[in-house]
């Protein structure tokens, strides 16, 4: 299946200031929106809860979002998914300490009936792993926590646990989660629904995942630049890196832009493109390698540019035949997988952009600064030849190659 005309010659070097600068400012743009405006962060990362539930007959939105109204829960809390006919909602809470604030009140005002206004130092509200008050208590009390158990009784969910700490316990309430559900039980009684999931992260957890994502996506492109230096040359790991950076910057910058839910199955998405993404830089570079070996007298601009035209067929049929499958699961996938597939979709677009105009004009850059860089590294040892450096002998003789194809002996 060819996509283009034989001996296509599209002069991609000769425009190479054009694409370098659209794809530094695209890039640019995308950093600062980053900064500035920020992803939508999802629930992985920030910590959370989130409840989907499917209701067997038809209710309103407005009535879900009526029967959390009492927990102080915004009308975009509650988020209908699927076709409407389907009845399945999302419900998602960022701050796991939603409605606790009152407990607390409740009981400290308890512990202090019991032991002393002066009895609690220093409570702290926690949502780390469930939603809790820690008690720190004055010094020489003897606490014991039957009896906290029993002062706590009248306030639903609370119950008084034991602490790692030094003069201090803890007070279990009952988890967001479960509120959500005994409100929608109380307000749709007699109505059946079913909890299809739920995903609760606490916010230490969730920021330990975020630096984990960057750090996975860090390490990989610290190793695809040891890969690219040894599998081919150093003038060619830069411009992959550059290119990989392109595709990541552009794709997270298009989600800030549309406030897309950036979660952990986008982090997935980024790590695919980055993959997808080398791989065809490295079909570009292979061919660029082996023409440079072919045809040693031919300028460097004028053998980027071939190598890239006898490989565009190739990499126009491998990134359409991959967006039709991302494309179907995009239009059919459904809102779990679709913002993965809108990734994947961006990716895969910019990932083949960045392949043939930020990638391979990077060599050129390259062999520029690469001697600065031999003579630093290449110790004052004469007749040694080193890796980077080409003797005059070799570099007038013709390739055999070449003498073979012009046909003289």
């Amino acid at each position: 299946m060819n996509f283009l005309k034989p001996k296509t010659s599209i002069n991609f070097i000769g425009k190479r200031k054009i694409f370098g600068s659209l794809s530094a400012l695209l890039v640019l743009l995308s950093i600062v929106l980053t900064v500035v405006v920020q992803p939508n962060w999802g629930i992985d990362f920030t910590g959370g809860t989130e409840i989907t539930i499917k209701f067997d007959e038809d209710i309103d939105i407005g009535e879900v979002r009526n029967s959390l109204t009492t927990l102080g829960l915004g009308d975009d809390a509650v988020q209908q998914i699927n076709a409407e006919a389907d009845n399945e909602y999302s419900i998602r809470v960022r701050d796991t300490t939603v409605g606790a604030e009152e407990v607390e009140v409740e009981v400290l005002s308890a512990l202090s009936d019991l032991y002393g206004a002066d009895f609690v130092v220093n409570p702290r509200l926690d949502a780390q792993v469930t939603t809790r008050i820690i008690i720190e208590h004055k010094p020489g009390v003897a606490v014991n926590m039957e009896t906290v158990g029993e002062a706590l009784k009248g306030i639903e969910g609370a119950k008084a646990k034991p602490y790692s700490e030094e003069n201090t316990f803890q007070v279990e309430l009952t988890g967001l989660s479960m509120k959500i559900q005994a409100n929608i039980e109380q307000a749709f009684a007699g109505r059946q629904f079913k909890v299809r999931s739920l995903d609760s992260v606490g916010p230490k957890v969730g920021g330990d995942l975020r630096n984990q994502g960057l750090l996975a996506m860090g390490a990989t492109l610290g190793l695809i630049l040891l890969y690219i230096a040894f599998r081919f040359d150093v003038v060619f790991a830069p411009g992959a890196i550059l290119a990989l950076l392109h595709d990541v910057a552009l794709t997270l910058g298009l989600f800030t832009v549309l406030q897309l839910e950036v979660n952990l199955s986008m982090i997935g998405a980024l790590l695919t493109i980055i993959g997808y993404s080398l791989n065809d830089t490295i079909v570009v570079y292979d061919r660029i390698r082996e023409n440079m070996r072919r045809y040693r007298r031919t300028e460097t601009p004028k053998l980027i540019n071939d190598s890239l035209n006898e490989t565009l067929g190739r990499t126009l049929a491998t990134s359409i035949t991959t967006l039709l499958g991302i494309g179907a699961l995009l239009i059919l996938g459904g809102p779990v997988i679709r913002n993965f597939a809108l990734a994947m979709c961006v990716g895969i677009v910019v990932g083949t952009y960045s392949s043939i105009v930020v990638a391979t004009p990077s060599i050129l850059i390259m062999e520029k600064v690469k001697p600065v860089l031999v003579k630093w590294l290449t110790p004052a040892t004469p007749g040694v030849v080193f890796e980077g450096q080409e003797s005059a002998t070799v570099d007038d003789e013709p390739a055999k190659d070449e003498v073979a194809e012009d046909g003289q002996a």
